[in-house]
Order: structure tokens, then C-alpha cells, then sequence
């Protein structure tokens, strides 16, 4: 049995994934390890197989914080990657559906991709360095927690996210293969609006000034994954 860490303990992912798998064990979480201690951290534990899914993720900080997010989710992967690859080690990598543009949605793996913001860009800063890992596997894909938070969602914004408890599942069947390369994880498309009723049905509609479609071609998943 392959030994597998996960970064981000206390993130979302990583918590639910612990729970699915005790078997994952996470990285120590201290303030800024991703920087500076993880590859300490990672020697000290031997894995087999590293998850990264530790990363800063609000996308309305990144304009005022942009050094954060570059030596987090940039630099902090590539310090990641160099381990992997130095120490032959299988990397997953959790990225966003964010890297696609949001027009025409359906997207495929191997689609253009142009990332609609800047989070979006230092994850995709983040793909560059692990694609140069031998044995690796990035996911695309978004989730939330198990109740949409706000008072209103958007009606005109398509996605394929869904909820922890749906998504977490998707991914362990991923992390748990021989599979290399990049794999989109979502369900079925949907407006945000109709995402957020599925758990909170106060939510009211709302028009984005835009309207986008970020939703996710998951037919590889579906033919690798589905009969399991």
C-alpha cells in the first residue's frame, strides 16, 4: 500500500479526504510551511504519493496581496514539485476549473485554457512546475462546503461544481490510481444558483453583468471511473 500525504491539514479537502482515508496522513499546518518548511516536512514523512491541495484561494486578495499568493501557490508548489521529482515521488495536484475562460464551457482536458483571474493564474503557475514531474496528476475542478453560504447566488454563471461530500469521493478514486496527466472532477452543469438551492433554498437569483460558462467535460472521468 502506497503511503500518501496531503498538504492544507485543516482545509476542506484535505479533512474530508482524511476522513474518507485515515490512511492520508497530512502535513504538519503551520503558518507559511508551504514556503519554507514543507520540503523538511516531507523528507521527515517519506511518502509515497503527495496531494498538494494546500493553497491560498480567495480570488478578491490576490490584487492586494500578490507576493502571498505567488510564494504560496507558486513557489510553495514548485518547492513541492523539485521534491517529487528529486525523490521520484507521485504528485496530485489540485487545481481550478478557473483555469478554463468561462464561454463556452464543456471544456475538455485538452482544451486552450486561458485562467479568468488571477487566482487562477498562480494556480496555473502551479501546474507548470508539477507537469515537469514524471509521475504526476492534475485535477481541475471546485467544490464548496456543505452549505452555501451567501444570500444570493449567480443565475448566468455555469459550472460543474458541487459539494465536498460529492466531490471528495471523486477525487480519492483519482488520487488512488495509476492515473498520469489531467483529469477534470465535477458533475453534471448547473448555474450556481441552482447549486447553492440544492442546501439552502433561501438563496435568492442574481445576474452577473457577464455571464459565464465554466462548466467541465467529465466524460474522461466517467469512462476511467464510473464502474468502480
Amino acid at each position: 500500500m502506497n503511503k500518501i500525504t496531503i498538504t492544507g491539514k485543516n482545509g476542506l479537502l484535505s479533512s474530508k479526504l482524511q476522513q474518507l482515508d485515515p490512511n492520508i496522513i497530512p502535513l504538519p499546518s503551520k503558518e507559511f510551511d508551504i514556503r519554507n518548511n514543507i520540503v523538511n516536512q516531507l523528507i521527515n514523512l517519506n511518502p509515497d504519493v503527495v496531494i498538494h491541495a494546500a493553497a491560498l484561494t480567495d480570488s478578491t486578495k490576490v490584487k492586494s496581496n500578490p507576493i502571498d499568493f505567488i510564494q504560496t501557490n507558486i513557489i510553495g508548489t514548485a518547492h513541492i514539485s523539485n521534491y517529487c521529482i528529486q525523490n521520484n515521488k507521485r504528485l496530485i495536484y489540485i487545481s481550478t476549473d478557473y483555469i478554463y475562460p468561462g464561454v463556452t464551457g464543456d471544456y475538455k482536458e485538452t482544451d486552450p485554457i486561458h485562467p479568468a483571474n488571477d487566482y487562477a493564474w498562480t494556480k496555473l503557475g502551479g501546474e507548470c512546475s508539477v507537469r515537469l514531474v514524471s509521475n504526476h496528476l492534475i485535477i481541475r475542478t471546485s467544490f464548496g462546503s456543505d452549505l452555501f453560504p451567501y444570500k444570493h447566488a449567480w443565475v448566468n454563471q455555469i459550472v460543474s461544481k458541487d459539494y465536498i461530500d460529492v466531490i471528495a469521493p471523486m477525487i480519492l478514486k483519482a488520487v488512488t490510481s495509476n492515473l498520469t496527466g489531467i483529469l477534470n472532477i465535477g458533475t453534471s452543469p448547473k448555474s450556481i444558483h441552482e447549486y447553492a438551492v440544492e442546501k439552502n433554498p433561501f438563496v435568492l437569483p442574481l445576474d452577473k453583468e457577464t455571464s459565464s460558462n465554466f462548466s467541465l467535460n467529465i466524460s474522461k472521468y466517467e469512462k476511467l471511473f464510473n464502474n468502480q
